[in-house]
């Protein structure tokens, strides 16, 4: 059965639906409606004869419209009956919210277990509980009591609701979006696998990004990734790596975390992308919705400082990654415009006088070298000689322009809040921009790894 309906239902009755700002029906409702929602909202309260602005029902029988979607947030024990309400008005679909499951001890998986036995006896799928909720921006639904994620390629589960709110919120801070936003909470019903196999299918998703604490399904878990990762790449954190870390996931999601060693090894035979952090997630996932795939280990580096240039290559070596020799052409070509203590050789080093002249030029003649597969620019000091801060970005933004070449280009802006200008240009023009070379070489070390086992499992069919 498809997911579609929680994330394009034409109407959604919320209850437990509220005036009271610090409660979480009312953020429910307010980030439904201010998110641009266009279904039919039913707001259900015992209480209210009407929450902000739409008239309330007290239960959701006397609900007389069709509804495609159920949010539930009201204390767990009062769970049970609403559910059994749902079945009896053959509703589908719902979102648990409320926390005091499994995830709190044994009285609580009892009650988990009576929700589960209602929904599997009446073909009700849920999603829950113990969750924030999920989002949809290509249909400006945002059903979860955190805000409203930008639009992108991106599409991200994760199991933690606290966790993955800071997701959407570091996103924003860097202008990346998401395409559908998951969190499964105790994923009592709805699984980690069945979601991504769903974002693997969504033709707005470009890439999975994924946050696991646990699982339990662990070899429809594995087929799962598979399944995505022959059709998009799968950037994944596992959290719960250490014995202590393992106890902490228990008493979080109520899943058991697994052994890392049997994690890490399904990661590599699946071929998803594992990284250690969030940032590394983004960093990751951004770079493979901006940037064509890099067409092989080759990269060139082009800085205004040396010391930029040798933390690089450093990088560049640790993560297999080939500095490549450039052609006589280019070389001569560089020569021809930079001054005599400038290095034509790669790293390329324009020194820091280099202007946004200089940056374009010397972009525009390496990203076209036959030699380079992909291109890394760094910038130290973009305020040198009185230039403004944005103008060095500006220079590689208008050179990608000017080329006709298409190769994979990450930026390095390295001068903490007077480097945000130019990042945010690049960003703007969607060249992934990191804050020091390590994050943009291991971004591409760990794209080039997933293509690189792509094309080794098609050599192998």
């Amino acid at each position: 059965m498809s997911l579609d309906n929680f994330f394009y239902p034409k109407s959604i009755a919320i209850v437990g639906a509220s005036n009271n700002p610090r409660k979480f029906g009312y953020e429910l409702m307010k980030n439904i409606i201010e998110g641009g929602y266009r279904g039919k909202i039913f707001p259900i309260n015992i209480k209210e004869e009407e929450v902000m602005g739409f008239k309330a029902a007290k239960t959701i029988k006397e609900v007389q419209e069709k509804i495609d979607l159920v949010i539930i947030a009201i204390p767990a024990g009062f769970v049970p009956q609403v559910v059994q309400e749902c079945a009896e008005k053959g509703i589908k679909n719902i979102i648990i919210v409320s926390g005091g499951f499994s995830e709190v001890g044994k009285e609580g998986k009892k009650l988990e277990e009576e929700v589960v036995k209602i929904a599997k006896e009446n073909d009700i799928r849920i999603i829950g509980p113990n969750c924030v909720g999920i989002q949809n921006t290509e249909v400006s639904l945002n059903a979860s009591f955190v805000m409203r994620a930008l639009p992108g390629s991106i599409g991200i589960i994760t199991q933690s609701g606290a966790l993955g709110a800071s997701q959407i919120y570091m996103a924003t801070s860097e202008g990346i979006g998401f395409s559908k936003f998951i969190n499964l909470g105790n994923a009592c019903d709805v699984s980690i696998p069945e979601a991504i196999k769903y974002l693997a299918d969504d033709p707005q998703t470009k890439v999975i990004a994924l946050y696991i604490e646990g699982v339990s399904r662990g070899k429809e878990f594995m087929e799962a990734l598979k399944y995505a990762t022959a059709k998009k790449p799968v950037v994944v954190v596992k959290a719960g790596r250490t014995e202590a870390g393992m106890r902490a996931v228990l008493s979080h999601t109520g899943s058991l975390a697994g052994k890392d060693a049997i994690f890490d090894a399904v990661f590599k035979q699946t071929g998803a992308i594992r990284v250690e952090t969030l940032k590394q997630l983004f960093n990751v996932a951004r770079l493979i919705v901006e940037q064509p795939p890099p067409s092989g280990k080759r990269i060139a580096i082009i800085t205004n400082a040396g010391g930029a240039g040798v933390l690089s290559a450093d990088e560049c070596a640790k993560h297999g990654l080939i500095l490549t020799e450039l052609t006589e052409e280019t070389k001569n070509t560089l020569r021809s415009f930079l001054p005599p203590i400038a290095s034509v050789l790669n790293p390329v080093d324009i020194i820091a006088s280099a202007n946004m002249e200089v940056y374009r030029k010397t972009v525009e003649t390496v990203v076209k070298d036959p030699n380079v597969d992909c291109l890394l620019v760094a910038c130290v000091v973009p305020t040198f000689l009185g230039m403004k801060p944005d103008e060095h970005a500006r220079g590689v933004v208008e050179a990608l322009k000017n080329v006709k070449v298409r190769k994979t280009v990450v930026a390095c802006w390295m001068a903490g809040k007077t480097a945000e200008p130019g990042k945010k240009i690049l960003s703007e023009n969607h060249v992934p921009a990191y804050s020091c070379p390590k994050e943009a070489v291991y971004a591409l070390a760990k794209y080039i790894k997933y293509l690189e086992f792509k094309k080794a499992s098609k050599n192998m069919e």
